[in-house]
């Protein structure tokens, strides 16, 4: 039987994200490296955030066609928890899936998010408001709550201001930024869910011709290109995504081998201090 496995193999792995954004890609990328080495072809698989598609690559492997995956958040962990047959080698990265015991190499987004409301509560800032990514996204839920957990504890009101949530897109940072330009009182800083959305902030801040910085305050999450290219610079939270993948793969390779693991490990995310926080504005 143990030769018939071993015939079996198809030195190929899936790495199923959400979507096809900077992000994910940086992931990819690190996932590839690994493969490399360990001797591995990779395929990219997105779901769209659709569980039925999610469960078309798990089948996938679990018939052979590929020994195992790589799964970037899960587009739905209950389906996945609640399915009777046998899952087939998975290592889950940049978040733990519920009620899985999943090898899993991610990052802590609640701490990475209270970090970030940190540093805008140290420049002085009260009225801050968050632009969260989608509802039902387990990582959008938990940098959410690192944002109210900070708030709370400096004694301030977690809902006092809006908390828009949508897609983590640049053009749901406008709608989201509009949104809170438009109640009173105004926030003086904002943190998004991603960096995609901060710019979205940013770009519609602008438009009411406010500065960035100055006015209102900005942090992003990601740390991705656009970051260091966009004008102003973009203060955020800098993830490793690449090595992020590229331990992942390790370790699924670790599994596939039946070697000894260490099932969680967490990776450092960093503060990366730019061009658009600054202290809040004096009336």
């Amino acid at each position: 039987m143990a030769r018939d496995l071993r015939l079996r193999e198809s030195r190929l792995v899936f790495v199923v994200v959400p979507s096809l954004s900077p992000f994910f890609l940086e992931v990819f990328r690190g996932v590839e490296r690994a493969a490399r080495e360990c001797g591995y072809m990779v395929l990219m698989g997105h779901t769209e955030r659709d569980p039925g598609r999610e469960k078309l690559f798990l089948d996938q492997v679990a018939s052979r066609r590929a020994d195992g995956i790589i799964l970037v958040t899960s587009a739905d962990a209950a389906a996945l928890a609640d399915d009777k047959r046998r899952i087939p080698p998975i290592v889950a990265a940049l978040e733990t899936i519920d009620n899985q015991d999943l090898p899993t190499v991610r990052v802590d987004h609640n701490q990475a998010a209270f970090d970030a409301t940190h540093h805008l509560l140290s420049l002085g800032h009260t009225k801050i408001a968050h632009i969260g990514g989608p509802p039902l996204a387990p990582m959008a839920i938990h940098r959410r709550q690192g944002f109210e957990r900070a708030l709370a504890a400096a004694g301030l009101d977690p809902f006092g201001l809006p908390c828009p949530a949508g897609n983590f897109t640049t053009a749901f940072g406008e709608e989201g930024m509009q949104l809170l330009l438009d109640h009173s009182p105004r926030p003086t800083a904002v943190f998004a869910a991603n960096d995609e959305i901060a710019v979205g902030a940013i770009q519609t801040i602008k438009r009411a011709g406010l500065t960035v910085g100055k006015d209102i305050s900005v942090i992003g999450y990601d740390d991705q290109r656009i970051a260091t290219l966009y004008d102003p610079p973009l203060t955020t939270i800098r993830v490793p995504t690449e090595e992020l993948g590229y331990q992942s793969m390790l370790k699924l390779n670790a599994v596939l081998k039946d070697e000894v693991i260490v099932r969680d490990v967490v990776l450092p995310t960093t503060l990366v201090v730019r061009a658009t926080t600054g202290p809040v504005p004096q009336d």
